[in-house]
Formats: C-alpha cells, structure tokens, sequence
C-alpha cells in the first residue's frame, strides 16, 4: 500500500495504521507499507468490536455502521491493483474505484445521508480501496469522550492535523500522554469533572498536555461532536481550532499570575444527580478558545453558583492581556476587584444578596453610579460601611462603563461566596476576611 495523504481522515487511517504495522513508514505526506491490509485489520481486530465481539465498538459505530457484519469490509481489504481509473482523495491510478462514502470522509458526505442507516455516496468523487481502508481505521486515531443523553450516545472526538502526515503523526505521539483507554473515553484530563462537550474537551485536552510538556505544537486541532442512536447519527459539531501561540500565552500568563486554570474550569461545573452540569464550562471554553472578553458573561454566570470560583481574578487578567488595545488593562481590574470585594464583605456580613442584584441589574453608567451611591447610604447606617474607592469612580465613563461594572459585580459576587462558602464549612460561624 503506497498512498498520497491529503485530508485529515486519511492522516488519521494513517496515524492508526502505525499502530497496527510496525513496518509502515511515513515520510512528509507519503504513507507506505509492505503489509497486506488483510493483515493489519486482523492486528487492530480487538480494538474496532464491542465488548461482545460484534461490530462495532460504540466509538467507531458512527462511521462503520453500514458495514453490519465482518464479511462486509473484505472489499475493503482487497489490494489495489494498477488500472486506468484515478482516485479522487490520493491520485492513484488503479483499476476499481467505490463511491466516496462516510467510510472515505465522514464531512463528505450530505446530512440527511450521514444520518440514515446506509450513509453511501454524496456524489462527489470516487475513491480507491487503499483510501477506503485508510477510513476504516482512521476512528482508532481519534481521541474520543462520551456520555448518554436520553436514547443517545453522544461522543466527542479530537484529532490534530498538522501541514503534512509527518508532523500530524509528531503532534499524535504528544497527545498520546492523555491516552487512557475505556468504554466511554480513552482521554485523560486534569479536572475534577470530565468533560462532555467539545470546547471543554479540547482546552482541558489542551491544558493537561501544557502543564506536562510545556508547549502545544502547532496545529489544526479537529473537533468533531456526533450523536448515535444505533441506527441514526448526526453531526452536532464540527470545528477547528489552531491559535495554539496565543491559547500557550494565556496557559503561561495564568500561571505566572499564580492561578489555577483547571481549578478555574472545574468552578463551573454545577454538580448534580445523575450527572454534573457542564454547559458553563463549555459556553467559557468556546469564549477562551474564540479569545472573546469574558467579563460580561461571568457576570450572569456569577449568580447560578453556591460556591465561588477559583482563580478567576488571574484568569480575567490574563484573558484581557491577550486582547490587548481591545482589552482592559490590569489597573482597571484591580480596582474593579478591590471595589468589588468591599461590596461583596458587607453584602455577606448583612446577609442581604439582592443588594448584588441591583448592581448587576444597572442598565447605565447614572443607573450604576445611583445603585453604588444608594449602597453607600444604606449601609452607612449599618456596621458594614460601604465605601467605593474614588480611584474606581474615576475609570468609569460613558463609553467604557459596561466592563468595570461587569467586573465589580463579579469580584463582589465571588467574595460574597467565598465568604458563604467558608463559613458553611465551619458549621456557619462566620470567617472573618
């Protein structure tokens, strides 16, 4: 088998195969092997069938699903031989070709086709059995998580495609460290909830790779979400990810500024029965990877938790610092925060958080300016005296009022709950700041 590789669903059958045949070789994008196809399927065998022996494991059920007995790929496994007939995927001249189908490249494809139990041909190429062999196998080159929604098995795959097979196979052997084969995933990532949605398992993905080897290789990192029901799939994701410098900046900035990334994440993460709630995790995750300012959205997440989050000061900084020009610079946070924690003290000693309702709930900078004032004279009455930083006042005008105050209230919010945090884990005496 002498194959030209160019898509990513051919770098991944690629990428599996080296698995399986000690004696390939890959060089820039040429992949080649003496061992017979035939060979190499009997090889990777125990890893494509379920727990039953049947075809196929629920990882690789989406793509394979036509093929509903063994007998059916032996096609598939069937040598090239030379002919008159030109590949569409690699370029080859051989003699027989096969519709191009999800088995040759599951984006190719129409929708209503991946989603029917027979999901064949969409009309826009023919392809050779080596480059049908290459899409069999190329589901045991994806790093995969999962979990059951209902009647669905809804499984999210990762794959890194780099400029050519060589490199993609390199950035493969990287990721290997986060290899831990189950039923449900064969990813291992540092958090304490494991991640089901693609944004969180890509930057956890990521990040737990950072932390162990220091850097992430540039490359197009593939992120793929599909929905089985047995007979019917569907396409719920499909993205790429590949600012890899900057996302490696802000790992490095969130440490320097000692914080915790994963902490952070798994902050976000409301836990539940029977299964935790992710989709704050992953909604920040697509922000993070998208480089899109948090702070507005943090400040409405602020008030689902019971508990504060850990890390988001470094976190805010450190996303703001890779905006640049269109970000906030450090001073104004810190006084955001400072500002913050003062409301959030005496919200907490008076037990009165519908006062942190009312900040969030200004809709202009007199609304906001109003809102602090009547704070400042409400609890000036009080022990717990409000006293807002001048400094702060002085940062807010008309056009930039929005992000301060959506920091303010975050910073009073998480004070708030670090203090009601604290203080029910010492049987509700009150933890003095």
């Amino acid at each position: 088998m002498r194959v030209h590789i160019r898509s990513f669903w051919q770098m991944a059958g690629a990428v599996a195969i080296k698995r399986y045949d000690a004696d390939c070789t890959i060089t820039e994008n040429l992949f080649e092997t003496q061992t017979p196809k035939k060979t190499i399927f009997e090889n990777a065998l125990k890893d494509m069938l379920n727990k039953n022996g049947k075809p196929w494991a629920p990882n690789l059920r989406p793509f394979l699903k036509q093929y509903t007995v063994l007998d059916k790929v032996s096609k598939i496994l069937e040598e090239n031989k030379i002919g008159s007939k030109v590949c569409s995927l690699c370029g080859s001249r051989v003699s027989t070709l096969e519709k191009l189908s999800m088995l040759g490249d599951p984006l190719s494809v129409k929708a209503e086709n991946f989603q029917s139990f027979f999901s064949f041909g969409s009309g826009s190429g023919e392809v050779c059995l080596d480059c049908q062999f290459l899409g069999m196998m190329a589901g045991l080159a994806l790093f995969y998580t999962s979990y059951k929604d209902g009647q669905d098995y809804v499984i999210t795959y990762l794959f890194p495609e780099s400029d050519t097979l060589e490199s993609t196979y390199s950035t493969f052997l990287w990721m290997k460290d986060l290899h831990e084969p189950g039923s449900w995933r064969n990813l291992k990532v540092k958090a304490r909830f494991y991640p089901q949605e693609p944004y969180e398992t890509l930057i956890l993905s990521l990040h737990t790779l950072f932390e162990k080897t220091r850097f992430i290789p540039r490359s197009s990192f593939k992120v793929m979400q599909v929905s089985n029901t047995g007979r019917n799939n569907s396409f719920l994701n499909f993205d790429s990810f590949e600012r890899v410098e900057e996302l490696t900046t802000f790992f490095e900035n969130v440490e320097t500024l000692g914080g915790d990334f994963s902490k952070f994440m798994d902050s976000l993460v409301i836990p539940g029965s029977p299964s935790a709630d992710v989709s704050r995790r992953e909604e920040i995750s697509r922000m993070i990877l998208s480089f899109k300012p948090l702070e507005e959205r943090l400040q409405m997440i602020m008030f689902d938790f019971d508990y504060p989050v850990r890390s988001i000061y470094e976190v805010i900084v450190a996303s703001n610092t890779m905006k640049g020009v269109n970000g906030l610079d450090q001073m104004t946070i810190d006084l955001s925060k400072k500002a913050g924690e003062v409301i959030g003290n005496a919200v907490f000693e008076a037990q009165s958080f519908g006062d942190l309702y009312s900040l969030r709930n200004s809709r202009s900078l007199e609304d906001l300016l109003l809102t602090l004032a009547d704070l400042e004279f409400k609890y000036a009455k009080e022990d717990w005296k409000i006293r807002i930083p001048e400094e702060f006042i002085r940062i807010l005008n008309e056009e930039t009022w929005k992000k301060p105050k959506a920091l303010l209230v975050i910073f009073a919010v998480n004070k708030y709950l670090s203090r009601h945090y604290a203080s029910s884990q010492n049987g509700g005496e009150k933890i003095a700041d």
